[in-house]
């Protein structure tokens, strides 16, 4: 398959994708909800301890 083809497939593809189905963050392990407007996952506070405690370790090294 040449690059031609190739990228209009990958074009065909992302274009079948609905956005509104389409996750926009996978940043957190727990959400409290989606913000309305973007789709963006709005974590909860024990998320973001928890995200920030991970950054702190993986610095750490």
């Amino acid at each position: 398959m040449n690059n031609e083809k190739k990228h209009d497939a990958n074009v065909e593809q992302a274009e079948a994708i609905q956005q509104e189905h389409r996750p926009a963050s996978d940043v957190y392990s727990k959400a409290a909800g989606k913000d309305p407007e973007t789709g963006v996952e709005q974590p909860t506070e024990e998320a973001v301890i928890e995200a920030k405690e991970w950054v702190d370790q993986q610095n750490q090294r």
